[in-house]
């Protein structure tokens, strides 16, 4: 029987999250499949690969936009990539296979230029071998160890007018276009979206934003990860400004008693940011454990560039 390659449905879920037990030996969360594919406020098209009747494969797309100063594109990553043990045991191999490039197609049609997604070594090399996956670099990665400020870090806080207060505000939208104007491209960083990506179930943020009136200076997103405080997100208005030393000294404050014992940053290995904070900041470079790459969809879309110049954070992983 032929194997049908089509557009998932809001119908799939119950079979798809029977896949996912098969495939994983481990239960899907119900409300966290609802948050990723149906709360998501910029919606991409995955892909279900039904084999005799049955779905025995599924590529999940993690929908957002592409933002820069050259336009404002749909953008995507790839999550919950998996086949059923069983399509596999009846020598269906190539599945997998066809199931990527359905993926292709649709999100192409859907007018996304490229995917990205930051797999660990060994999904690289084989999304590299069957699905066209381009190597763009290592993940680029900084860590700073967590402690009390200097004497000068603490006379400088108490001297400052306003801190960063909890989560996001109106604010934060002037802040969002003018990061969505710069050069080079990002995922979404709208509050509607950040707002939505910090609600994930079962994940606890802390989000502070330097802002004053109707003007947002930066904002910075941490999550915990054992003894790691990951800046999922860190953006600043100005980053030759002090800002973002000002945001990092309330992130410390605020984690302080915390079981973290460093932050984390992850960035393009050419992102300004990043040096600067390499530079000045006591960050210093750290392996990462996964790869940048991306998937070309549409062929007139100048993909090596883009990617070059995508500065993405821990906020573009689904997983982490």
């Amino acid at each position: 029987m032929a194997t049908e390659l089509r557009p998932a449905v809001p119908g799939d879920r119950p079979e798809l999250l029977a896949v996912f037990r098969a495939a994983f030996g481990a239960e899907a969360s119900a409300d966290d499949w609802a948050w990723k594919y149906d709360r998501n406020p910029n919606p991409a098209v995955s892909a279900v690969a039904v084999v005799d009747g049955r779905i025995g494969g599924f590529y999940g797309a993690f929908g957002t936009r592409y933002r820069g100063a050259e336009g404002d594109l749909p953008g995507v990553s790839a999550v919950d990539v998996m086949t059923d043990p069983s399509v596999r045991k009846l020598g269906r191999h190539a599945v997998f296979q066809e199931l990527g490039e359905a993926y292709c197609r649709f999100n192409r049609e859907a007018g996304a230029p490229f995917y990205f997604g930051f797999p660990h070594e060994r999904h690289r090399l084989l999304g590299e071998r069957l699905l066209g996956y381009r190597s763009v670099e290592p993940a680029g990665e900084w860590t700073r160890p967590l402690g009390p400020p200097s004497l000068l870090r603490r006379l400088k806080t108490r001297l400052r007018a306003r801190r960063a207060s909890p989560g996001l505000t109106a604010a934060h939208e002037p802040l969002a276009e003018a990061l969505h104007a710069r050069e080079g491209w990002r995922s979404d960083r709208s509050r509607r979206t950040l707002d939505w990506r910090f609600s994930r179930p079962g994940a606890t943020y802390l989000v502070l934003e330097l802002a004053s009136g109707n003007a947002s200076r930066g904002y910075a997103a941490v999550r915990l990860v054992e003894d790691r405080a990951l800046l999922v997100g860190l953006e600043v208005a100005d980053e030759g400004s002090g800002s973002v030393f000002d945001l990092l000294d309330d992130v410390g404050d605020a984690l302080r008693g915390s079981p973290a014992a460093r932050l984390v940053l992850r960035a393009s290995r050419s992102s300004p940011l990043a040096r600067r904070l390499e530079r000045e900041g006591g960050f210093t470079p750290a392996s990462s454990d996964c790869h940048f790459e991306v998937r070309p969809l549409d062929p007139a879309f100048d993909v090596e560039r883009a990617s070059r110049a995508f500065d993405y954070r821990f906020l573009d992983h689904d997983i982490f």
